[in-house]
């Protein structure tokens, strides 16, 4: 029984927490709305290593209970530890990733401190730590007390998605209004940029609608973002990133910091605008019920969703087909392909069959906001306002972009927050550029601050495309004094006779003051509705990331037996078959640790199943047959494993090739027949192999097929007899999310006692002959088989009949009933049997019937 001992001599691997870097200068990190970020470990203590912990005592060579290595000589390490995650105060964190597993913070035993100034102190450290009793004020912090370290003493990487500052006040009621943002990142005392809030023109940042400003311009578009600062980075170029990002513009006029959206068309309160949306249907996080979870996608805040315009499969079944139409199930979540339901306004739900696969949904939303961007020019210059410096050279200088230079594809590299904040490019194509000057893709533009793939990204894409190749002209010229008060982002418009411009609008971008006291200005032209663009999606990428860590699902009831000895050479065997409930819950389900104990204390891994065994149960009684049977049907019900039957031919059935098991009897069929789905007939039965007893089962009778999917190991003789304890520890398909063994359900399973102990009886049981040599010699096998009258009967040995074949001539016509003529008196005899000499002992008795 050493396999179930643990070692006395084991000692642990690690005595310290495991680290690859410390970093004790790392900046940290601020989250506006809600993003992923990692965290720095700020402190940790009381390192143990808990014998036996992982549950990882994989016996050795040597069959199913071989020896070698104690199940107790593996260590799980824990510690108490506090992770720094960002600036505070945040709202709280969602999902935690850790290396390639999912979680939520009290799976892993973590507690977040949310970062508010003042901070009360963790109470687990002031009590157990109190000269560590730090609040870390104004940063919010990940603990844990006791943290599971795993087999290998290291943390591992996680990851964080943090609820963080503003979440919510963005128009999609997720994310943070870039307005409300960039405010906070200029003045917030504690980590901002210093920046005077009385320096800031608040009425271009913040307006109730109807007005420029840009919060009604990021309403009326749309927009909502959360950028996660979480390294060094210049103020200026944080800024000017998110200004590209939101095409907006930031001015330094009359000592007041101004922000003018480039939007050039006006957008009222209520406009609708029908969108087809293609994009792959997401896979969501499943739940360690087994139960998939639907998939949600969210195209529109409530309030803005207008109707419903249906969903379709992107892919046509077949070439000439229209693609096939959703059936809209109402506020119902989908049980099958091919429906969608809609319980709050704008959020689309998709059922497991049809996650993965691309869709195109069209719906109508409305604008959010109205938004009036002022276009109105300021001044109307002519050639008597332009300075003229080059003597005969036009004083407007025109400079046009090579169209062959402008890109005609442009990439926005988002995150993905339905792909678990992967990230990926999303692209905006003008197609008819694209016919007319070929493909040429832009500059990727990174725009991590943007987590909506779906509606906010390809906007983003869409509107720098837009100008990048359509603003093509720019205007240089020089002004005088005069003209002092016009700042970056005014409207004006230039007559010139010479390039055969009358009052045509441009938009100030550059003022420079030359050596001379001119003014400078460089221009670019105003073309309506560029920079408000329509909303032109594009299709979504697939290749969801995988939860590696996703939680494994327990099995169904698993099939533990012991074969008859005549389908395993004589050899004893037990057999081990499992799945996973619910069919294994789609990657739920990649297989199974089993472990076995004696006494239901102590387990040990002996084996690991990697397939799904195909179980499920009779749904119609079967009739006791012996043999080939032709007459019965067989009815099965896989629906719990998921399983699939295939037929054979009658035999390849009858040698066993699709070999099943019904309660304990061994059989194997011709034809599978589908009748549902899952459910199946099966035909042309042969009953009883191995010499399984063939029974009559009942509806509901377990069933499994016995194929690769089932371990076989010989069973030590010594445990002939005894009662041992299974556990079978669920893993998913990745290997991971493992079940806590003290969960798992506990099954018993008594072998057999011992087989027959008789020299003899066992050679006669065997069926062939042997040579015991001479009667005179002495014996070398013996055998009393116990006391007739004493000892009870151990052991029943069927020989067969004993079968008399009769010799006697005379004797067999008499016996067979049949008069025959033997010829007349006088002739010669023909048939004679004397029977015998009566002093013989009487070797056959043969009863003739009564005389008449």
């Amino acid at each position: 029984m050493g396999f179930l001992r643990r070692s006395e001599n084991a000692k642990p691997d690690y005595t310290a927490l495991q680290l690859q870097t410390s970093v004790s200068i790392l900046p940290i990190p601020i989250v506006w709305g809600r993003n992923k970020i990692a965290p720095n470990l700020i402190w940790y203590a009381n390192f143990q290593a808990v014998p036996g912990g992982s549950g990882k005592g994989i016996g050795g060579k040597g069959g199913l209970f071989g020896g070698g290595a104690a199940a107790g000589a593996d260590y799980t390490y824990t510690a108490d530890l506090i992770m720094a995650l960002c600036e505070g105060p945040i709202a709280g964190a969602g999902l935690i990733w850790k290396d390639l597993s999912i979680y939520a913070a009290l799976e892993l035993g973590l507690g977040i401190e949310n970062g508010t100034t003042p901070q009360a102190v963790w109470p687990y450290l002031a009590a157990i730590y109190p000269y560590n009793a730090l609040a870390y004020q104004g940063t919010a912090y990940a603990w844990g007390a006791g943290y599971n370290l795993g087999d290998s003493a290291s943390i591992g990487n996680h990851n964080f998605e943090i609820v963080g500052i503003f979440a919510g006040t963005g128009v999609n009621g997720t994310d943070a209004d870039p307005a409300i943002v960039i405010n906070d990142f200029l003045t917030n005392a504690q980590y901002g940029c210093g920046f005077n809030p009385a320096s800031i023109d608040s009425t271009t940042l913040f307006g109730p609608g109807g007005d420029a400003s840009v919060q009604t311009y990021c309403r009326a578009m749309g927009y909502a973002f959360s950028p996660a600062l979480v390294s060094q980075e210049q103020a200026s170029s944080t800024l000017t990133r998110w200004l590209q990002i939101l095409t907006i513009a930031a001015v330094w006029s009359g000592g007041l910091l101004k922000f003018i959206p480039y939007g050039d068309t006006q957008i009222s309160q209520g406009d609708q605008q029908t969108v087809s949306q293609e994009l792959s249907i997401p896979v969501p996080i499943p739940v360690s019920s087994g139960e998939t979870l639907p998939a949600v996608v969210t195209v529109s805040a409530p309030a803005q969703f207008v109707s419903d315009g249906g969903v379709v499969y992107a892919a046509s079944p077949q070439p000439g087909v229209a693609p096939y139409a959703f059936t809209f199930i109402g506020a119902n979540i989908p049980s099958v392909a091919g429906q969608y339901g809609m319980s709050v306004a704008g959020s689309y739900i998709f059922g497991p069959a049809d996650q993965g696969k691309p869709v195109i949904i069209t719906y109508t939303t409305a604008a959010a906001a109205t938004y009036a961007p002022n276009l109105t020019p300021v001044y109307n210059l002519t050639d008597s306002d332009f300075i003229d410096e080059r003597g005969n050279k036009d004083p407007v200088q025109v400079e046009r972009a090579d169209v062959f230079s402008l890109p005609t594809i442009q990439r926005v590299e988002v995150l993905a927050r339905d792909n678990q904040y992967a990230a990926i490019p999303v692209e905006a194509r003008d197609q008819s550029q694209i016919e007319i000057f070929g493909p040429r893709v832009g500059s990727t533009i990174q725009a991590h601050e943007i987590c909506d793939e779906y509606i906010m990204g390809p906007l983003v894409a869409q509107t720098i495309l837009q100008r990048e190749l359509y603003v093509r002209t720019k205007f240089t010229f020089k002004l005088s004094w005069e003209y002092c008060l016009l700042d970056p982002m005014d409207i004006v418009t230039i007559t010139d006779a010479n390039l055969g411009l009358s009052n045509y609008p441009v938009r100030i971008i550059q003022i420079e003051e030359d050596d001379k006291g001119l003014l400078a200005f460089t221009c670019e032209e105003l073309v309506s509705g560029i920079s408000t663009p329509a909303y032109y999606p594009s299709a979504s990428l697939g290749g969801f990331q995988p939860n590696w860590g996703v939680p494994a699902v327990p099995v169904n009831t698993p099939l533990v037996v012991q074969p008859p000895l005549g389908m395993t050479g004589g050899v004893a065997q037990v057999w081990v078959g499992a799945s996973g409930i619910n069919a294994g819950g789609a990657s739920q389900w990649g297989g199974a640790n089993v472990y076995v104990s004696i006494d239901d204390i102590t387990y040990s891994q002996v084996a690991v199943l990697t397939a799904p065994l195909r179980q499920g149960f009779l749904t119609a009684s079967l009739a006791a047959a012996a043999g080939w049977d032709s007459v019965n049907i067989l009815a099965v019900n896989l629906a719990e494993s998921g399983g699939t039957l295939s037929g054979t031919s009658q035999s390849a059935a009858q040698s066993g090739a699709t070999l099943s098991i019904v309660d304990n009897e061994f059989l194997a069929y011709e034809s599978a027949t589908l009748v549902s789905s899952n459910a199946y007939q099966l035909t042309g039965l042969s009953r009883g192999q191995g010499g399984s007893t063939p029974t009559a089962h009942s509806s509901g009778a377990p069933f499994a097929r016995i194929d690769g999917a089932v371990i076989r190991y010989n069973l030590p003789a010594n445990f002939a007899g005894q009662t041992l304890y299974f556990k079978l520890q669920s893993f998913n398909i990745f290997g991971g999310g493992a079940e806590d063994l003290s969960t798992c359900a506990v099954y018993t399973f008594t072998a057999p006692a011992p087989p027959v102990t008789h020299p003899i009886a066992a050679q006669l049981a065997t069926g062939f002959a042997l040579d015991l040599g001479q009667a005179s010699a002495a014996p070398t096998v013996s055998d009393d088989f116990g006391q007739v009258s004493a000892d009870p009967v151990v052991d029943a040995i069927d020989l067969g009949a004993i079968t008399v074949t009769v010799t006697h001539s005379i004797a067999a016509q008499l016996l067979s009933g049949t008069p025959l003529d033997l010829g007349l008196i006088t002739g010669a005899v023909s048939v004679s049997d004397d029977f015998g000499s009566t002093n013989d002992a009487v070797v056959d008795v043969i009863n003739l019937g009564t005389a008449p």
